[in-house]
C-alpha cells in the first residue's frame, strides 16, 4: 500500500527522511552531505549494468548527488513499507521522476540506512523495479564468491539446511537487530537479541524442509553485505515456494550486528 511521505508519523527518523527528499529536491547538496558521516558508505544498484556503484566520504557522495540526482527537475514519493528503530530506517519507496528534458520515468528502491551518531555511516541504496520496468530478481550473480563476506554467506545459507541454530546464532552479535517484512500483515517485524532470534528460526526457518538459493546481485566491503536472492522453498508437509529477497548485513567486529531481511516479491507473486 502506497502511502504518501507527508502522511509518515512524526519520529526523529521520519523528519530526517522528510529533510533528506527535501534536500534533493532543493538541490541542497551541503544539506545532504551534513545528514552523512564523514566516513559514510553508500551502495547503489541503480547503475547501467546493475553492477554496484560503491560511494565513500563526503567528497564523493557529493560528486555522486550533483551527477546523478540533480539532474531531477522534480520528483514525487510514495511509501510502499517502513519500519525503523533508533538507529536504522528500513523502507521501500516507489518514486516517479521528471528530468530536465521532460523524460517521466518511475523507479521504486529499498532504501535501508544504519546511523551512527545521529548521522547515517551505511545506505543501502537497492533497487527493486528499474525504469524499464524489469526486477531485481531477473538478474544472476552464479556462484557465491569466494571472500570473507561470500564465506559467511555460504556458512548461513548451509546452517539453514542443517537445521543449526547455534552455528547461526555464533554469526551474529550478542545485541543484534534483525528486521523482516515476510510477515502476513507486511508489516515490519524487530528482532533483537540471541533468544528472540532463536525463537524466529526455530519457529519460521526450520519449518522448511529444503530451501535452493539463487543470487541476483551482490555487493560487499570489509563489514557489509548487500544482495538480492532468490529462494525456492519445500516446506515439511510438501508445499513448494518461490521467493525473492533484498537481505543488507552491517557488520561489527565480524558479527551481523544488523540485518535487513526485505522482500523483493513475495510468495503470492506480488512485489514488495
Amino acid at each position: 500500500m502506497k502511502t504518501p511521505m507527508e502522511q509518515l508519523l512524526l519520529s526523529p527518523m521520519s523528519k530526517l527522511y522528510k529533510e533528506h527528499i527535501g534536500f534533493i529536491k532543493a538541490k541542497n547538496v551541503e544539506g545532504l552531505l551534513d545528514q552523512y558521516a564523514e566516513d559514510l558508505l553508500l551502495i547503489s544498484t541503480l547503475t547501467e549494468d546493475r553492477q554496484p556503484l560503491y560511494i565513500r566520504g563526503r567528497q564523493q557522495l557529493k560528486e555522486f548527488f550533483e551527477s546523478r540526482i540533480f539532474s531531477l527537475e522534480d520528483l514525487e514519493v510514495s511509501l510502499n513499507q517502513w519500519a525503523e528503530t533508533e538507529n536504522t530506517l528500513m523502507m521501500v519507496e516507489s518514486l516517479k521522476t521528471r528530468s530536465t528534458s521532460g523524460e517521466v520515468g518511475n523507479v521504486e528502491f529499498y532504501d535501508n540506512w544504519y546511523l551512527q551518531n545521529g548521522k547515517i555511516a551505511i545506505h543501502f541504496a537497492g533497487v527493486i523495479q528499474y525504469p524499464d520496468s524489469t526486477y531485481a530478481n531477473a538478474g544472476k550473480v552464479g556462484a557465491i564468491p569466494a571472500s570473507p563476506l561470500g564465506k559467511l554467506y555460504k556458512e548461513h545459507i548451509g546452517f539453514i539446511k542443517a537445521k543449526n541454530v547455534e552455528g547461526l546464532l555464533d554469526q551474529y552479535a550478542e545485541d543484534l537487530l534483525l528486521i523482516s517484512t515476510l510477515t502476513e500483515n507486511r508489516q515490519p517485524l524487530y528482532i533483537r537479541g540471541r533468544q528472540q532470534l532463536k525463537e524466529f528460526f526455530e519457529s519460521r526457518i526450520f519449518s522448511l524442509e529444503d530451501l535452493e538459493v539463487s543470487l541476483n546481485q551482490w555487493a560487499e566491503t570489509e563489514n557489509t553485505l548487500m544482495m538480492v536472492e532468490s529462494l525456492k522453498t519445500h516446506s515439511t508437509s510438501g508445499e513448494v515456494g518461490e521467493m525473492s529477497f533484498y537481505d543488507n548485513w552491517v557488520l561489527r567486529d565480524g558479527k551481523i550486528a544488523v540485518h535487513f531481511a526485505g522482500v523483493v516479491q513475495y510468495p503470492d507473486g506480488s512485489y514488495a
